[in-house]
């Protein structure tokens, strides 16, 4: 309440007072806050008349009720201690009928030097310091003074320093119930917190927003300047928080109320702690909205509140899921029957009878199908504890993943949960705080729009790869990690992207090599071989178990489960990881982009850059005959959450993406550079929504034009029944190199047999004569320079002695940026990405997010 504002901080105040009259005593001649000490212990007929104790400043009225004057000098003054007393000057006389104001120091006028208090006295002694002349006993501020009538101590009708008194407060009529009285409750106080201000939190119960303007919250003391609530609407299930001398502009005393009003002063709300004692870390409302307080273990200022000991300590939604329980307190807790759900009712996890957690240690619940919570957790997601008896304990929520892992931080009286340093199950949280600078932004023209039919995927929509054909056509190619469908999408006359003719809703199942299982297929990759590649991290018919595998499935059988024709297991090549933090993105690219990498590259069937999302490491593998597999090398990656690949023929760069917990950020690697490092990162492009992009795929650059490039992205969540989302990126440098008779790109070269990259669509060509994949290419020398892009066409080449069969040539390989120079449909691999000249690099290709979410 601002001092320009007397009248309203006085109304405020009378209401206040009236709803605490409704409650106990009505104030009044009956309302005895004190008694007089003995009158006129001595022969005088000085009187103490009226004090002040919460004003500016405190004072003391003196009436001198006789019909002599009477001189002062040398008595006493004191409040409820006898050693701290005031020596009234001398020369201090008081006429008959007289009133003197005797003033705290701070006054400027030379009065006495001690404070009175929230409950005090007022005594004053003769010369002697010893006999009383008159007393007043009061238990709280006045709300305007406190005089004394008939021998009694009663509050004042208004303030009269100096003058004769007004008579006695007269309360106003308890006001009536308010229409929103049901709306809002206090949720949680804490007062003398040792590392901050007292502070009040207000949450609303109701389905409705409320206007805040008008509300105010007080203590115990009527007096008190109110502290009103800021104007503004407060959602249903918000909480507001008002703190220390800006927001509550008074402290909370031991044992003192917190009491909660409505504009009209209806006390709608109340919470009194225990008497002598501070409410710390906090008091907490159990259940709303009436429940009763108790008092905390940890505070959750503005955060949902935390009862009891046990609190949820860590939780991780991404990766390997788990739940971690912490006991705060000194001694044992009984879990037995305690629960654990998600935002799912039906999602439980029942502790066993005979669970105890020890004074300070830490309990390891493991999520997913296999995991002891049978349950996973999702981008979008909360975990809630509840006792056996079905009190809910305590909730963390988040939107989009908290990557590392969602971690309790601070102490108990500023804990809350955060992104922590480092997922650490089992042990102490990792609350270090990480920062990834932020990246050149990649500009969009406008926010991104619905490219799918409504419900066409579902949810688990994963990775994504574009393949332009000879025709100019395109097909976008997606991955179900759940149901392990391949997804074979054109455009339609609209610019929506709907299944191929001939493939089912949904796409068509896969298989491992043996014929078994359902591939988790995190991303995907059309080969230089025109063979379909899979990033695979489990067989979710085996969901607890890692395999991280690559497959290789040949689309053009017909068949409706497509059975890998190859498969590499790099399980045992790779770092160990949970069954949900395997093998996230693909890259297949030329045998000449592994040429500077500093070590040997094998003769391989295909060459692969893969990621893993428990590292967020890059890893070059050579994929060769027979299901065996080489790591070339490994690229660190400063980003723990790498999830997508895609490689950018022209400049020989790979460019790696992080999901949405990471913010969409991306790093890229020079592959022709002296050594191969990350670059600085690049933040997710502008215009796209908050999804849980999993996929990005782009247009060519031969075939975006007027400085836009069309990119798509998956949504794994299936938001608002849309799985697919298009945007333009704004690349300066597309400016047009298209065909403009056929719009293919141009090139007047027609296929021919000798031509290595012919495709027919059936997922034969010359370079791979029979659709298996069988047979090595040879790996290029370091002196090839990178082979790709080396030129202004950006034509490849490499080797090609092939070493997989009898005549067999696939491992020959030449293609060109010149659009007609190879007649291989161009793939990821193949696109030719540029640098903005005002923005952050833009690459082809596939590009293959994937948000880790438990199938």
């Amino acid at each position: 309440m601002s001092a320009s504002s007397p009248d309203l901080s006085r109304t405020r105040r009378l209401g206040a007072l009236a709803a605490t009259c409704a409650l106990a005593a009505p104030l009044g001649a009956v309302a005895v806050l004190g008694t007089a000490g003995p009158a006129h212990a001595a022969p005088t007929d000085v009187a103490i008349s009226e004090v002040q104790s919460d004003g500016d400043v405190d004072w003391v009225e003196l009436t001198n009720t006789g019909t002599e004057a009477v001189d002062l000098s040398g008595w006493y003054l004191k409040d409820d201690d006898d050693a701290r007393d005031w020596t009234v000057p001398a020369g201090t006389v008081i006429a008959p009928g007289e009133h003197l104001v005797i003033e705290h120091e701070d006054a400027g006028t030379g009065g006495f030097d001690f404070g009175l208090g929230n409950g005090d006295q007022v005594r004053l002694f003769l010369e002697d310091n010893a006999t009383l002349i008159d007393g007043i006993t009061y238990d709280q501020h006045p709300l305007t003074s406190w005089i004394v009538v008939d021998g009694e101590v009663v509050l004042s009708a208004e303030e009269t320093k100096g003058a004769p008194n007004s008579g006695v407060y007269v309360p106003p009529p308890p006001a009536e119930e308010h229409a929103d009285a049901d709306a809002l409750r206090l949720s949680e106080v804490s007062s003398d917190n040792p590392i901050g201000e007292d502070w009040v939190e207000i949450l609303n119960v109701s389905d409705r927003p409320i206007e805040l303007a008008g509300w105010y919250l007080l203590d115990n003391k009527d007096t008190e300047t109110p502290a009103e609530l800021p104007a503004g609407e407060l959602a249903p299930g918000e909480r507001i928080v008002l703190a220390g001398d800006a927001g509550l502009g008074f402290g909370l005393g031991k044992g003192a109320p917190a009491r909660l009003f409505a504009p009209n002063g209806y006390l709608v709300d109340s919470v009194t702690w225990t008497e002598g004692e501070h409410a710390t870390p906090s008091w907490q409302r159990a259940e709303f909205p009436d429940g009763e307080f108790a008092p905390s273990y940890v505070a959750t200022q503005g955060e949902a509140n935390i009862l009891g000991p046990v609190i949820i300590h860590e939780t991780n939604s991404q990766g390997d899921d788990f739940v971690e329980l912490k006991n705060f307190s000194d001694a044992a807790v009984d879990l037995s029957g305690y629960r654990i759900l998600d935002s799912e009712d039906d999602h439980v996890h029942t502790l066993p009878a005979g669970t105890t957690l020890g004074a300070g240690e830490l309990l390891l619940i493991t999520g997913g199908d296999q995991g002891d919570l049978g349950y996973g957790l999702g981008g979008n997601d909360e975990v809630r504890l509840f006792d056996a008896s079905g009190l809910l304990l305590g909730r963390t929520a988040w939107e989009g993943h908290r990557n590392p892992s969602n971690a309790f931080c601070g102490d108990v009286h500023t804990g809350t949960y955060v992104e922590s340093g480092s997922a650490t199950p089992g042990e102490e949280n990792d609350c270090a705080t990480v920062e990834a600078p932020a990246g050149l932004e990649l500009p969009t023209t406008g926010p991104a729009t619905v490219a799918d039919e409504a419900a066409e995927f579902g949810e688990d929509l994963s990775g994504l790869d574009l393949q332009t054909l000879e025709d100019g056509s395109q097909v976008l190619w997606g991955v179900n990690n759940d149901a392990g469908q391949i997804s074979r999408l054109v455009q339609n006359a609209e610019g929506t992207w709907v299944q191929s003719e001939g493939w089912p809703t949904g796409g068509q199942f896969t298989r491992f090599a043996d014929g078994t299982g359902t591939p988790d297929g995190e991303g995907i990759s059309v080969g230089l071989d025109g063979r379909i590649y899979l990033a695979v991290e489990r067989d979710n018919s085996a969901s607890g178990t890692s395999r991280n595998t690559v497959l290789a499935v040949d689309t053009s059988s017909g068949a409706s489960e497509l059975v890998a024709a190859a498969e590499w297991n790099l399980t045992p090549l790779l770092p160990a990881t949970g069954a949900n933090s395997g093998l996230e993105g693909i890259e297949i690219v030329p045998a000449s982009a592994f040429a500077h990498l500093g070590a040997e590259v094998p003769a391989a069937e295909a060459y692969a850059f893969v990621v893993l999302e428990a590292t967020g490491d890059v890893y070059a593998v050579a994929l060769q005959t027979g299901g065996e597999a080489q790591v070339v090398a490994t690229m660190p990656s400063p980003l723990p959450g790498l999830m997508a690949l895609d490689f950018d023929t022209a400049t020989n760069t790979l460019w790696a993406f992080a999901d949405d917990a990471h913010d969409g950020q991306s790093v890229r690697y020079d592959l022709s550079a002296e050594t191969v490092t990350a670059s600085e990162l690049n933040a997710a492009p502008t215009g796209l929504p908050g999804v849980a992009n999993e996929g990005v795929a782009l247009e060519p650059t031969e075939l975006c034009a007027d400085g836009v490039r069309q990119a798509w992205f998956s949504d794994d969540n299936d938001t608002d029944g849309h799985a697919l989302r298009g945007i333009e990126l704004v690349v300066p440098a597309c400016d047009g190199g298209v065909d403009e008779e056929d719009g293919t790109g141009g090139g007047e070269d027609e296929p021919g047999e000798d031509d290595p990259g012919q495709e027919d669509g059936t997922g034969e060509d010359d370079a791979v004569e029979d659709g298996t994949g069988e047979g090595d290419q040879a790996a290029p020398a370091p002196s090839d320079g990178g082979g790709a892009g080396d030129d202004a066409t950006g034509s490849s080449t490499g080797a090609g002695t092939g070493s997989g069969g009898a005549g067999d040539s696939r491992g020959a390989q030449s293609s060109s940026g010149t659009a007609g120079q190879g007649s291989l449909a161009r793939t990821g691999a193949e696109v030719i990405g540029l640098l903005a000249a005002a923005a952050a690099a833009v690459t082809g290709g596939a590009w293959m997010v994937r948000r880790s979410r438990e199938a």
